[in-house]
C-alpha cells in the first residue's frame, strides 16, 4: 500500500470528493475506492447480537444435521412457495 500525505492527499481527497473515482494517467485509467476498515469484528457483533448468534449456531447445527440444500434448491422452493 502507498501512503500519500501533504499536497498529493489533499488534491486526491478532492478528486474522490467531487466524485469521481476514475483517474486518467499517462492514458492509463485508475480507478479510486475507499476502503474502510469495520467498526467492529465479526466475533464483537456475534457476542453482542444475541439474535445473530442464535442464527450462526442454529445454521451450525443444520450443517451437522445434514440440513443443507443447493442454490439451485432454494430458488426452486421459493418458486414453490415453500419458503
Amino acid at each position: 500500500m502507498k501512503k500519500f500525505d501533504g499536497n498529493i492527499a489533499k488534491v486526491m481527497k478532492e478528486i474522490i470528493s467531487d466524485g469521481e473515482t476514475v483517474i486518467e494517467i499517462d492514458g492509463k485509467k485508475y480507478h479510486f475506492s475507499l476502503i474502510e476498515e469495520p467498526e467492529t469484528t465479526v466475533s464483537e457483533d456475534i457476542e453482542y447480537d444475541l439474535d445473530l448468534k442464535q442464527k450462526l449456531l442454529q445454521a451450525k447445527k443444520d450443517i451437522l444435521d445434514g440440513k443443507t440444500y443447493t442454490s439451485e434448491k432454494v430458488i426452486e422452493m421459493i418458486q414453490q412457495g415453500k419458503l
